[in-house]
């Protein structure tokens, strides 16, 4: 009988952590570099070998291989050796893994928890895609075991990325003055791009820098007037609840003078400075004609109608025809999204906006005000509009994540991401934890946070606020990678909620009316706005106004997590012919942005293949 997806549960099922209480001791002194070497003859002969049951033996009985595109052509996460040994079975020939040794980040001995013990070898390999990477950690009971192995491609063979020492020459005395050149490169009027990349903000210059580096013509197209707009036109008391060193961008880290937590109008001016300083081609206020945009499977070009506002005001239209397009309009997805309209809404007296329609607390200054949402944006704006001499209460309609920002920094970072640790080296090893063992980790963090923070939940608990400890008492974990929402980072709103500067009411809005009155299940109250911090449309929303319904129709779903923990529909297929995603925060951005430019790299050659899927080894199992 067939096994469906659904039953394929193994990645994400309840699993013990191998502590020093279960037996996984290791020995009082670990001669990390012998037990490397000892690492790389077994992976190196298994593989040589194509012996799929001899690669599992090396794992730990509950182990993980975590694998970004190298083997499967997927990201894919296979728990358990039985699982471990059909994937390697059905990947080993293809991938033609090879020459694994130990990389520059060498093998340490590692202490996550207390209790916890790894040895943690880094390796290099190469396979027919390209050079790639390995991450290890093993555990010792009876000799040491792999507990997690990341294998992730790094490059495509052929197509060296020019970067460092591989950067480009430039040119001496060239006739066409540099500006000339720039404008006529972001022009295209020679050609169309390699790569459409709809949205520029900074999940779409992250991808175009990544294409640039690699030699791929990319154009990004964005609706607003100035790269950064997304950023800059949003409230102005806006700034990055995630610390500056894990939102670097490619090839461009902030200065080290900059705040640890940064504000939005200045990451704006960054991503402008970002843009030229790269020699990224963007084309502001263009957008796509979704009537005139289609797919040609016969041509596997899509051709996409851009409308651009000139200057003037006046409005050119281009078809281009593109092999790919990169969609990077945000982590949200979508138009606005309000509640379904209640009784009395139509009529209401008062005033009625989004929060991304919120223009700052200024213009509210003695007012009543609504604030539906209690996740970042609810109490950002919420803390805004207090501070400009309103009157606001906050509608919680669920509970709420909350961790102090100075206690939760130190979760944030994970004990990486700082001024001494080289960023990709840190993104290599965050990235390499699968996701069951980092809600693991993150369960054991969120208890500790509950102490720390226990004055804090305590103060919240008595105003009225509900609070919990995320879905499986993972924190913000889950609720980042599942619904990127229902969480806030405490940077002042919490304290107002505690003082009563900031008042609380739970449920939902049952009608409106008469005049500004707002009715709830247990009463009334008037206001003069109500602000819905409600999240958007979603993203078949989003393909449907840039690509057009038939596009909207084939898209899977894009983000969450499928059964091993994976994140959906971004940097892989997402069910529509030639299209990516890549929609997330900074951090995300840089990860999974060099990822797509390797993959539509090897598609362009026709050497990606088929991708290792979980419906394929269902299949296989059955």
């Amino acid at each position: 009988m067939t096994r469906t997806v659904g039953e394929l549960k193994a990645a994400s099922a309840p699993f013990s952590l191998p502590t020093h209480q279960a037996g996984y001791v290791p020995p009082p002194k670990v001669d990390a570099a012998a037990e490397a070497d000892n690492l790389i003859a077994g992976l190196n002969k298994a593989i040589s070998s194509g012996d799929a049951d001899a690669f599992a033996a090396l794992f730990h009985p509950d182990g993980f291989w975590r694998d970004a595109l190298v083997f499967t052509r997927d990201f894919r996460t296979n728990a358990g050796t039985q699982r471990i040994a059909q994937a390697a079975k059905a990947t080993f020939d293809r991938t033609q893994a090879a020459d694994f040794a130990l990389a520059p980040a060498g093998a340490k001995v590692d202490t996550p928890f207390p209790d916890l013990t790894f040895l943690t070898v880094h390796l290099t390999f190469s396979s027919v895609l390209g050079p790639a990477y390995a991450l290890a950690r093993l555990t010792y009971k009876d000799g040491w075991k792999i507990f997690t192995l990341f294998t992730t491609l790094t490059g495509v063979h052929g197509h060296v990325q020019q970067v460092g020492e591989a950067r480009p020459r430039g040119t001496h005395n060239d006739k066409e003055p540099f500006d000339a050149r720039r404008a006529r490169e972001t022009a295209h009027e020679g050609g169309d791009p390699d790569v459409l990349i709809i949205g520029a903000g900074h999940n779409g210059l992250t991808v175009a820098a990544q294409c640039k580096s690699f030699g791929l013509d990319a154009l990004c197209i964005d609706r607003e007037k100035r790269i950064g707009d997304n950023w800059r036109l949003r409230y102005s008391s806006l700034s990055l609840h995630d610390p500056v060193y894990t939102n670097h961008l490619p090839f461009m880290p902030f200065p080290s003078t900059w705040p640890q937590f940064i504000p939005a109008g200045k990451l704006a001016n960054w991503l402008e400075n970002y843009t030229d300083a790269l020699d990224l081609n963007v084309w502001t206020q263009a957008t796509t004609d979704p009537t005139r945009t289609r797919y040609n499977p016969d041509s596997e070009l899509w051709d996409v109608m851009v409308l651009r506002t000139q200057p003037d005001g006046t409005v050119t239209e281009r078809i281009m025809h593109v092999r790919h397009v990169v969609m990077a309009t945000g982590i949200a997805g979508g138009e606005a999204r309000l509640p379904p309209p209640v009784p009395g809404q139509d009529t209401w007296e008062g005033k009625i906006l989004h929060s991304s329609w919120h223009p700052g607390g200024g213009a509210s200054a003695g007012k009543r005000v609504l604030v539906v949402g209690a996740a970042t944006s609810g109490h950002d704006i919420a803390m805004d509009l207090v501070q400009n001499g309103a009157q606001v209460t906050m509608l919680q309609r669920s509970p709420t994540f909350i961790m102090s920002i100075q206690n939760g920094t130190h979760v944030l970072q994970a004990g990486l991401f700082n001024d001494k640790t080289d960023i990709e080296l840190a993104d290599m090893t965050a990235r390499s934890l699968p996701t069951p063992v980092g809600r693991a980790f993150q369960q054991r963090s969120t208890a500790w946070l509950s102490q720390v923070d226990a004055e804090l939940l305590a103060g919240l608990k008595k105003a009225g606020f509900r609070t919990y400890p995320g879905p499986d008492g993972a924190g913000f974990y889950q609720l980042a990678v599942e619904k990127a929402g229902g969480y806030y980072f405490d940077t002042g709103a919490s304290q107002m909620i505690i003082k009563g500067q900031i008042k609380v009411r739970q449920g939902q809005i049952a009608s409106f009316g008469p005049g500004k009155t707002v009715r709830f299940a247990d009463g009334e109250a008037e206001f003069d706005e109500v602000v819905f911090a409600t999240g958007y449309g979603g993203y078949k929303n989003t393909v449907a106004r840039a690509l057009g319904e038939e596009a909207a129709a084939q898209l899977s779903t894009v983000y969450g997590t499928d059964v091993e923990g994976e994140i959906r529909g971004i940097a892989r297929d997402c069910g529509i012919p030639n299209v990516m995603f890549n929609v997330g925060n900074l951090a995300s951005s840089r990860t999974f942005s060099k990822l797509i430019a390797l993959q539509i790299l090897l598609e362009r050659e026709g050497k990606l293949g088929e991708r290792y899927t979980i419906e394929k080894q269902a299949a296989e199992a059955a």
